[in-house]
């Protein structure tokens, strides 16, 4: 464990001094990026060989599950952190190109004319739209409107790094929703991810009405100057590859956690291929290494968001069947109300009905007991125990025969709704199934955590889909789903019903 305590060292990587000059925290952060992946690499090596023993050490699984589950969330933390530092190196760039642009604006004038040059010998500018081609082919409205559209592209990166900061929350309260231990702290973070949501979702508004006016904006300025200059071969690519980027975003929608920024990625790098073509046919070298450079940083900022998927957890207490004499309950310790959980599934067994409350001493010292009056016409139903499987239910049934109980009856609770006939459930009521696909076997390892969560589970395979199941509520299929995915990226998992 050494090695896992050396890299839990390294999280801190992004704390980077902003007294820095931009050149020397852009030089800081390279270094960082790279030393993110190589922990990175590491913390998969580890999870690898845990893996692996997992699959082969039966006996030492429970504390082996453990050290998955740690470096798992390990893992996602570094991850999102190699992610921030790669957006803040992007930045940086941005920020480079950001003073060009600065030093540029105060230096040109606009002017119009209806002569239209193809090239332009005068000083060239690293920023396109501040050459004086522009200020020479366009009308003084076209062109405020397309330096206006450039200023806007600052405003569109700084709402993004804000929608940035709100995801990084996102995915804190994700990963703070799987360590917690309590419902209530369970729930408290759905209401904060709830708010996140809120807050992102005005920020993409935002995004997504500044960069469609600018987008539309440059396109028509652009156009425009190549129509004039009689460059129809650009502008035939041109259309080509926004018509490609479009169609792109347009696939991908709800698969990412933000369709606003995956659109954004997708159209903006065809926009900046578009404007170095631009650049390039207008003989502009400095715009054109200065795009080749803002494109290669887009490209290291993949805006497609993984989506933050919390899987609703049940916190359910199984607990066994125990005799304990004298009994537990008094009148001061009276027998608890049956706890009705929301998700999940628990099954108990009821040991009677009853008009009137029974003697405590009839009960023989039996826990952990509850009751409530909520199923059977107001009458009090008594259960004992709360069993993972149908099968220990059983085996307390059995136990409770021995001690001398009439008729003790395995219920079960699905997902908050009271079964009290489990065979007719059976009967005519759906299960679930989790259908893997993304990859070409299963790993032991995540067979033997399916295992693990369903003893019963039966595997089979139909084509290139694994199909494992039943599971006897959604939530518990879900789970297991986001579980296995987590362990394998590779693996695509979807829950669906089926007839038992």
């Amino acid at each position: 464990m050494r090695k896992l305590f050396a890299i839990l060292a390294f999280v801190g990587f992004v704390n980077i001094s902003y007294a820095q000059s931009v050149t020397d925290r852009y030089n800081a952060l390279g270094n960082a990026v790279e030393q993110a992946k190589r922990s990175i690499d590491s913390v998969n090596v580890l999870l690898k060989q845990a893996r692996e023993q997992y699959a082969t050490h039966a006996e030492e699984r429970p504390q082996i599950s453990n050290r998955i589950s740690a470096l798992e969330l390990e893992a996602l933390n570094l991850k999102r952190k190699y992610d921030k530092a790669v957006y803040e190196l992007s930045c940086c760039e941005q920020q480079i190109l950001l003073a060009d642009i600065a030093r540029s604006q105060g230096q040109n004038k606009q002017v119009s004319t209806e002569e239209v040059e193809v090239t332009d010998n005068s000083p060239q500018r690293a920023n396109l739209v501040y050459n004086k081609v522009f200020e020479r082919s366009l009308s003084m409205a076209d062109l405020r409107g397309l330096r206006q559209a450039q200023q806007q592209e600052t405003d569109v990166v700084s709402r993004i790094r804000e929608y940035l900061g709100v995801y990084d929350k996102m995915v804190a309260v994700q990963l703070e929703y799987e360590r917690i231990d309590t419902e209530s702290g369970a729930d408290s973070l759905l209401q904060a991810l709830d708010s996140l949501r809120l807050a992102a979702g005005v920020i993409e508004n935002g995004v997504n009405n500044l960069w469609h006016n600018l987008y539309d904006n440059k396109l028509y300025a652009y156009n425009l100057i190549l129509e004039k200059g009689k460059r129809l071969d650009v502008l035939a690519s041109a259309e080509a590859s926004l018509s490609k980027a479009q169609s792109q975003s347009e696939q991908i929608v709800s698969e990412f956690e933000s369709d606003v920024l995956a659109e954004y990625f997708y159209r903006k790098g065809a926009l900046l291929e578009y404007e170095g073509n631009v650049a390039k046919a207008l003989e502009l070298t400095k715009a054109q290494d200065s795009l080749l450079k803002a494109k290669s940083a887009l490209q290291r900022n993949n805006f497609c968001l993984p989506k933050v998927n919390i899987v609703r957890r049940s916190f359910i207490e199984h607990e066994p069947l125990k005799v304990v004499k004298p009994t537990l309950y008094t009148s001061k310790n009276p027998i608890p109300q049956t706890r009705i959980y929301e998700f999940g599934t628990v099954y108990r067994i009821r040991i009677g009905i009853f008009t009137n409350r029974p003697n405590l001493s009839a009960l023989k010292g039996i826990t952990p007991l509850s009751y409530t009056d909520k199923y059977h016409g107001g009458k009090y139903a008594y259960y004992v125990g709360g069993f993972r499987t149908e099968e220990e239910a059983r085996e307390g049934v059995k136990y409770l025969t021995k001690l001398g109980f009439r008729s003790p009856v395995v219920v079960m609770w699905v997902d908050g709704e009271y079964i009290s006939n489990i065979e007719v459930w059976k009967s005519k009521n759906m299960g679930y199934k989790i259908e893997i696909s993304g990859v070409t076997t299963l790993s032991d390892a995540v067979k033997a955590h399916i295992s693990l969560r369903n003893d019963k589970a039966i595997f089979s395979r139909v084509g290139k889909v694994f199909i494992v199941g039943p599971f006897v509520s959604e939530s518990d299929a879900k789970l297991v789903a986001s579980e296995i995915v987590a362990m394998d990226g590779n693996i695509e998992a979807n829950v669906k019903s089926v007839k038992q």
